[in-house]
């Protein structure tokens, strides 16, 4: 378990709460590291998240790949409307949309 990342399991489902302030080459690796225990639905949650420079962009989007192509479904929840803007511009949005958490709800 990383300092970055506070991983919540309940059935099928893994949320990754990123507890860093920014998704940048450090935090990203950390989230990258969760590929290896990946969930059939995993969430990544942006709530802390205030900033995302390119490095963590470009990490991002390599673990959606990566999780689509090992017949994964990934959400993102608390994402910010300045970050959901970003997320659409690199079509990012297209294959982790967003969650509210009370949708949750029905897998805990």
């Amino acid at each position: 378990m990383s300092d970055i990342i506070r991983r919540e399991e309940f059935g099928e489902v893994a949320i990754l709460h990123i507890t860093s302030t920014s998704v940048d080459a450090i935090s990203a690796a950390a989230i990258a590291a969760e590929n290896e225990q990946m969930r059939p639905i995993t969430v990544l949650d942006f709530n802390e998240v205030s900033f995302i420079n390119s490095g963590g962009i470009s990490a991002l989007l390599k673990f959606v790949v990566s999780a689509r192509k090992s017949g994964y479904q990934l959400f993102a929840m608390n994402v910010s409307p300045h970050h959901q803007k970003i997320f659409k511009m690199v079509e990012m949005s297209r294959f982790m949309p967003t969650i509210d958490e009370r949708d949750l709800a029905e897998y805990r």
